[in-house]
């Protein structure tokens, strides 16, 4: 009888035998698999010449299942990469989403196909080739003989470092049957038992500038939150966001974050300390979709999150954001669509979710109320005393409200831009303008799928003909660039509502455009032009802050805010352009209005703008230094539909000497 030491091999010795274990196990799962063509055949005569030489290669290497339990690797290596070539793996969609691969250029006469692509990584441990990051077959080459070289077990082989990669391949070669040894990787994926993947959609929300346009997460249910929904502590949340320097400036912060100045931060989190921040730190309400995806889809967007969860790649804030990163993580499982595609200008959270509608990707969706809708909910419904004040307990549960969701689906809201196509004239000269908005959602425009009382416009141009035949009035006949709006954003927190905020001075504004403007510093408008219409493009910069209230009465049953709103705010302005006097204006004072919602597909606005402008000292009595321009403008907005609309609106220039104070235009309205 051997001792128990004898009885011990030797850790080298052991190793061998695991790794020529591993060969053969290869070697005879391809053996005894049918290899079938690529999911890209050729036409029929070239698909039959495709299964001729799939049979020759598993002939080949049935016949060299004991060469490759020798060791003879090199030829193992040699018949993988030819029928990974075959089947053309380097360019399947898959292969190049794995890799963030992005078509360079088109093929040119004598270079390969998989030459014109172009990894937006630039991590060389990302890569096993060092030609990795621009050429996709150098990569699987490489991959596929690492892979065999240092075999399928431990965590810093290859097929552990990136078990996206290797299920992939996989499938792709015929090997289902080989499992792997990744201790790291199989606790990790254990503790988060993936088993449902969902979209998590915060609201918009103004006091932050990278989550102004909202923000989305991944929810990953695992069995037992699923066997219990209250038991959110046992799922986790999936969140890409910014990793900003918050001792940065708000506009520095902006700014990097737009143009990839910080890094992106992907985080695995547990999931009630992320909704609590948004329900109760916040106060933004949550909506939940769950995807319809496969098991084994939801397995393999996990595998491709630990391969990339580290990379750190460079943020932007339109196209590289939160809620791309969710449809890169569908694109990789579904290569027969792209739905990253669909976004070029920008990719908004609001905007993703109405794609996954659009796509069929959606199951169900849940309503998560905040802190504050409780609150208000508490303040329309006094009845409703066993409301709670929070959607989660202190043991991170769940607590059913019961409360009818406020308007604010994102699912139900118009699309992000829009075109404005009207007809208008100002004093008595006509005009026909063309608009148009990259987004988001303004005063006028249709508020379901919003937040309430939130305004935030970006991207706006309007351009307008003018036509006259009275020649002696002037050059009316011309074409004009009436506004380049950058942003223009208003947020109201009304003081008699539970979105109160710190101060009665929590509402706010700002714009930064260029806009046509009359000049009233002028007393004789015949020392300004030949044109007494003439208005002037300026670049101008515009805050203000003040106190809002809100009254009407809000949907029974639901924690909405009082329809109408009434405001009163003071601002500072400072405008410069050439055609003004002495080239600049600042100014400051009052604006004052209200909305009026008349019911939910029409809703009127009025506002008068009360400025006092300075444009310093001067020697000339024919020019005022300083002076009150009020201006009333009045709009309305009827809507067709949740994309089409009709809209009124007018404006006109209290203050005497300013010739075109009037300006009235009826307008067609398309969002898309």
């Amino acid at each position: 009888m051997l001792s128990d030491k004898s009885a011990v091999i030797p850790k080298t010795a052991w190793y061998g035998v695991k790794k020529t274990a591993n060969y053969l196990a290869t070697a005879s799962v391809m053996a005894s698999l049918s290899l079938g063509v690529s999911a890209y055949a050729q036409e029929p005569k070239a698909a039959q010449s495709t299964d001729t030489d799939s049979s020759t290669l598993q002939s080949n290497i049935s016949a060299n299942t004991a060469v490759a339990a020798n060791s003879d690797q090199a030829q193992l290596k040699q018949q993988l990469i030819a029928l990974a070539k075959q089947k053309k793996l380097a360019t399947h969609p898959s292969w190049l989403r794995l890799h963030y691969y992005q078509e360079t250029a088109h093929k040119k006469q004598g270079q390969s196909l998989s030459s014109a692509y172009k990894s937006k990584i630039s991590n060389a441990d990302f890569f096993i080739s060092k030609e990795g990051k621009s050429d996709p077959q150098a990569e699987l080459e490489a991959f596929i003989t690492a892979t065999i070289e240092q075999g399928k077990d431990g965590n810093d082989s290859v097929a552990c470092r990136f078990p996206a990669r290797t299920y992939w391949l996989k499938q792709q070669l015929g090997l289902e049957q080989v499992k792997f040894d990744c201790p790291d990787f199989d606790t990790w994926l254990q503790k988060l038992d993936p088993k449902k993947l969902s979209v998590v959609f915060a609201e918009e929300y103004p006091d932050r500038p990278v989550s102004a346009f909202g923000h989305t997460l991944m929810l990953i249910d695992s069995a037992a939150s699923l066997a219990d929904p209250k038991a959110i502590d046992k799922a986790h949340a999936l969140n890409d966001t910014v990793a900003g320097n918050p001792d940065d400036s708000f506009i520095m912060y902006a700014v990097n974050s737009a143009f990839g100045g910080y890094p992106n931060d992907i985080t695995i989190e547990p999931y009630p300390q992320k909704l609590a921040d948004y329900l109760q730190q916040d106060n933004r309400d949550v909506w939940t979709y769950e995807l319809k995806l496969t098991d084994a889809e939801v397995e393999q967007i996990m595998r491709h999150v630990y391969e990339t969860k580290d990379l750190e790649l460079p943020y932007y804030f339109t196209l590289d954001n939160c809620a791309s990163e969710i449809l890169r993580y569908i694109d990789v499982v579904r290569p027969e669509g792209n739905l990253l595609d669909e976004f070029t200008l920008a990719v908004v959270p609001s905007d993703v979710i109405r794609l996954l509608q659009k796509e069929g990707l959606i199951n169900q969706q849940s309503y998560f109320p905040a802190d504050a809708t409780l609150a208000q909910a508490k303040l329309n419904n006094p009845q409703l005393t066993s409301l709670p004040s929070s959607s989660i307990d202190a043991n991170h549960q769940l607590v059913p409200t019961q409360l009818t969701p406020v308007d604010n689906n994102p699912l139900n809201a118009h699309s992000l831009q829009r075109i404005t196509v009207g007809a208008g004239a100002q004093d008595d000269t006509g005009y026909l303008s063309l608009a148009y908005r990259g987004g988001f959602n303004g005063p006028l425009d249709r508020p379901s799928g919003y937040p309430q009382n939130f305004h935030l416009e970006a991207g706006i141009v309007e351009i307008r003909a003018y036509g006259d035949d009275e020649k002696d009035k002037g050059n009316h006949n011309r074409l004009e660039l009436q506004e380049l709006t950058i942003l223009r954003g208003r947020s109201f927190n009304p003081i008699n509502t539970a979105r109160k905020g710190d101060s009665l001075l929590s509402s706010w504004g700002v714009n930064l455009q260029a806009i046509q403007v009359k000049d009233g510093s002028h007393m004789n408008n015949d020392t300004r032009s030949s044109d007494p219409d003439s208005s002037h493009l300026v670049g101008s910069f515009g805050y203000e802050k003040g106190i809002s209230a809100a009254f009407g009465n809000p949907e029974a049953g639901s924690g909405q805010l009082p329809p109408h709103l009434c405001y009163a705010f003071g601002n500072g302005l400072a405008q410069v352009g050439k055609g003004l006097s002495k080239g600049y204006r600042v100014g400051a004072g009052v604006n004052l209005g209200c909305r009026y919602q008349l019911n939910h597909n029409a809703r009127l606005i009025g506002e008068v703008q009360v400025p006092y402008w300075y444009h310093g000292s001067s020697d000339n009595d024919q020019v005022k230094t300083s002076y009150w321009q009020p201006v009333l403008s009045l709009g309305a907005q009827y809507d067709l539909d949740k994309n089409k609309a009709i809209r009124i609106k007018g404006s006109y220039q209290l203050q005497d000497k300013i010739n075109g104070r009037e300006d009235v235009q009826l307008a067609y309205v398309t969002y898309f």
